[in-house]
């Protein structure tokens, strides 16, 4: 292939990638996530099952999924998480909304179909796009490419966000049609199902863009599947020991697991802290999407930071800034509060950023996909960890009891409750933050540290 050629489908991958990003991700039912289940009967006993299901696919299928991406080819596992992405989205248009078994069965199908759509996904297309920079001899374009990609993804998902809640509220759209002067109505029930609609319509733009990329590393001949399952295992094992072995990347994965866990928790449970706040309840979609936007300017300095400092640095600097902003949000002043869950916002951003750029670095392109799946499989098993180690401190709190006045202001017990269960995020953070250090040390206590100045 001339370098002419290499570079132009380095281009239209690129754009494909961006493609696939904005429309897998932003997906209009997000911001009445758990409300869309309830509309349709289930409990949120049913809710919280639904959900452990979806994770458990997700780290169950994680690591092989990427493998199988090295051995039979970036571009079918995108394609597939693709189709999936409009199964999943069937299933949930089908639900009726009586709360029947048919439901929670049609919905555990959506949740397992998901998982397998996201496992899928989760480092091929990243593999894909830097492989074909690699051909083209532009792989130092993807700092670039990358900012460029979460500008894109974070306006998107605002886009969503604000969308999708819109349309969800009856109110909102037979005044609009009002205004505008349509004559149209449309019921609640009616206008339930439309996020997913507009999701379904967003995975055919994901199917066609996935379809159009092409995979500068898919071998020529394929081998059987027995044989396909055995190199796919084998780079598995591969992947695992060279991360285990190696300074750099297995740094990488510990600092990007001691970060995501508390923050990712801190953002599912987002919704409990504008509450406490006191941001009226009609703002929340509104707070949240803002947060999101944070993503459309952010990597522009992370890309700055990864130029000039070291990966030393920018991890201590990230440390620092979220140490701040867990202590900050254990505060729970009122409207000012936004200030340090930006703080987490941001350091999530950098996270991502820094983690991509340096873990694509250190990776071999025959094993890109793999090592990218473990970076996945780390963050989404330390979450849940976090998780469980959240409902456990919510349960010694319950058991112990709370002051509900709390920094002058009289709370209910529940948001009293919330409110002592933050003030433990800083000092959990720095524990597992020394942990992380002292695994690293003794690990590699005879080698030089990768976050050299």
């Amino acid at each position: 292939m001339s370098q002419s050629e290499a570079s132009r489908r380095a281009n239209a991958n690129i754009k494909r990638l961006i493609c696939i990003r904005m429309f897998f991700n932003a997906r209009f039912y997000y911001p009445i996530f758990a409300l869309f289940f309830l509309e349709h009967g289930l409990s949120w006993v049913q809710f919280g099952i639904l959900n452990a299901i979806w994770a458990v696919t997700i780290i169950l299928l994680e690591v092989p999924s990427g493998a199988l991406a090295d051995t039979i080819g970036r571009k079918k596992l995108i394609v597939f998480a693709a189709l999936c992405m409009v199964a999943e989205m069937l299933a949930l248009l089908l639900a009726p909304m009586d709360g029947s078994e048919t439901v929670f069965l049609l919905f555990a199908l959506n949740r397992i179909i998901s998982g397998v759509a996201e496992a899928a996904v989760s480092g091929a297309d990243e593999a894909l796009a830097y492989d074909s920079l690699k051909a083209a001899d532009r792989e130092a374009e993807w700092n670039q490419v990358l900012a460029k990609v979460q500008r894109y993804t974070s306006l998107a998902f605002f886009f969503a966000m604000m969308t999708g809640s819109a349309f969800y509220a009856h109110t909102f759209v037979n005044g609009l049609l009002d205004w505008m002067g349509t004559g149209l109505r449309f019921d609640e029930a009616t206008l339930i199902k439309f996020p997913i609609q507009l999701t379904l319509f967003s995975s055919f733009v994901v199917l066609i863009a996935s379809i159009g990329m092409t995979d500068a590393t898919v071998r020529e001949k394929q081998a059987s599947a027995v044989d396909t399952i055995r190199e796919s295992l084998h780079k598995i094992k591969e992947t695992g020991a060279w991360i285990w072995s190696t300074p750099m990347p297995f740094a990488i994965l510990l600092a990007s697991m001691v970060l995501d866990n508390v923050i990712r928790q801190f953002l599912t449970i987002g919704a409990a802290y504008w509450k406490v706040t006191e941001f009226p309840l009609a703002t929340f979609g509104l707070v949240a999407s803002s947060m999101s936007m944070m993503g459309f300017f952010v990597p522009s300095f992370a890309k700055i930071l990864a130029e000039k400092r070291t990966p030393r640095q920018n991890f201590s600097f990230l440390c620092i800034v979220l140490i701040v902003g867990l202590f900050g949000i254990g505060e729970v002043i009122p409207y000012w509060g936004i200030v340090p869950a930006a703080m987490l916002y941001f350091t999530m951003q950098c996270m991502n950023y820094f983690v991509s750029v340096y873990l694509n670095q250190e990776a071999e392109s025959e094993k890109r996909a793999t090592i990218l799946s473990f970076r996945s499989l780390a963050t989404n098993l330390s979450y849940g960890a976090a998780c469980l180690l959240y409902s456990l401190l919510i349960w010694w709190i319950q058991n112990h009891g709370v002051d509900t006045v709390v920094n002058g202001r009289i709370m209910t017990e529940q948001d009293a409750e919330f409110v002592e269960a933050i003030g433990w995020f800083p000092w959990y953070f720095i524990v597992t933050l020394l942990g992380m250090i002292a695994l690293y040390l003794f690990r590699f206590r005879k080698k030089e540290s990768p976050f050299k100045e």
